[in-house]
């Protein structure tokens, strides 16, 4: 591709793949989003606001870039910064998903109301300020419930509410929060792929949770699912994101397969993480995240999407279960000369801080495996974790 592209947020990984397609880059970014890049010399040039920086800031900017060299292309792969981009591109005249799907997709409750004013899913929900609201929205709709925060971004934090004993004494102050329907039935991941209002489903995947937290330790790829399931998300993800107003790029849905059928968790603007991107190219031989850069440049990537999976992915997380100070990490050598494992990746370097619990935010490491099944290559993503070991010293 030849031509000026804008970059809204940091995604060193992203922009890499953009910079290998040719355009002219312009970074447009927070000030502190400038330490996660790798190499600044890809960019023609950068502009970064303070992090404090209203989105007519953001707007103005991109107005005084765009004077000085006419944009052809926007393209946002962080999540934060996705509404932002989005008011950008209004401004531009360039495509990018409207403010208006942005904020529908990240805020639960707007999600929610949408979904079930179309009916495509009634789960009810609604935001609580405090312990009564969500008393009253039990009295209502019963236990179990789910308490999450509002928006899709950052950690997962829900919990499961299975009766009034759960409730917490005070809410998170400063974070928003929702309360909604417990889904009963098995979660699955789909990643899907638009393109001019076209929605193509690349796969669904697989959550490991952990049997006693429920944290999510790991992923398989591609999950298994029967046919019927699979007919059902077929036919239930395409309406769930036109009512959402998603026409082009990435989604990353989370689903709960329940006796009345598919229902939503949570939609994304973008493929899934956790490693998520490398089991599909793995197992698929698709490039999520190269497809998504290609289409922002202007290409049509539709029909590439019609892979079928020659063999099975899968990922699982390491965390070490001593709160201290990580001082060395050792056995990847050992784990990658097992058979199927594709790749290890040590997450957390020594010096930090290890909380010593099994959270969304903590793994120290992940192991990658693949195999001629989900089952075999689960297997194998967890003899590779196995031979990982870590060194903390604990306070005290």
């Amino acid at each position: 591709m030849s031509g000026h592209l804008l970059l809204v947020g940091a995604d060193d990984r992203r922009h890499a793949a953009a910079h290998r397609l040719g355009p002219r880059l312009t970074l447009l970014t927070r000030v502190s989003a400038l330490g996660t890049l790798e190499d600044l010399t890809r960019y023609e040039r950068i502009v970064a606001v303070p992090d404090t920086a209203p989105v007519t800031e953001w707007v103005a900017a991109a107005r005084t870039v765009a004077a000085h060299d006419p944009v052809d292309a926007l393209g946002a792969f962080a999540e934060e910064v996705q509404e932002h981009a989005a008011v950008v591109a209004a401004e531009l005249g360039l495509p990018w998903h409207t403010a208006e799907v942005v904020r529908r997709t990240a805020h639960g409750p707007l999600m929610r109301a949408r979904l079930s004013e179309a009916g495509v899913d009634g789960t009810a929900a609604s935001e609580v300020r405090d312990t009564a609201d969500i008393t009253a929205f039990a009295a209502v709709y019963g236990y179990p419930l789910v308490l999450k925060p509002v928006d899709a971004t950052g950690p997962a934090a829900a919990t499961v509410l299975r009766s009034a004993g759960d409730l917490p004494d005070t809410l998170e102050p400063g974070r928003p929060m929702m309360v909604e329907e417990y889904l009963d039935g098995t979660e699955y991941g789909v990643e899907a792929f638009s393109e001019d209002g076209v929605h193509r489903i690349v796969c669904l995947t697989q959550p490991l949770l952990d049997p006693v937290c429920g944290v999510r330790t790991g992923h398989c790829l591609p999950a298994p699912a029967d046919d019927r399931l699979r007919a059902q998300v077929e036919a239930f993800l395409p309406r769930v994101l036109d009512t959402l107003g998603v026409t082009d790029g990435p989604t990353h849905t989370r689903i709960v397969a329940t006796d009345a059928g598919p229902r939503v968790v949570r939609t994304h603007l973008r493929p899934g993480d956790d490693r998520i991107v490398e089991l599909a190219t793995l197992a698929l031989g698709l490039d999520l995240d190269d497809l998504w850069v290609r289409q922002v440049c202007g290409q049509r990537v539709l029909d590439e999407l019609r892979s079928r999976p020659g063999r099975a992915a899968a990922v699982r997380f390491v965390t070490p279960r001593a709160p201290g100070l990580l001082e060395r990490c050792y056995g990847a050598e050992e784990a990658a000369a097992l058979e199927g494992v594709e790749a290890v990746h040590w997450l957390r370097e020594p010096g930090s801080l290890t909380p010593g619990a099994l959270t969304p935010e903590a793994p120290g490491a992940c192991v990658i495996a693949t195999g001629d099944t989900g089952r075999q290559a689960v297997a194998r993503s967890l003899a590779g974790a196995a031979r990982l070991r870590f060194v903390v010293v604990c306070a005290g």
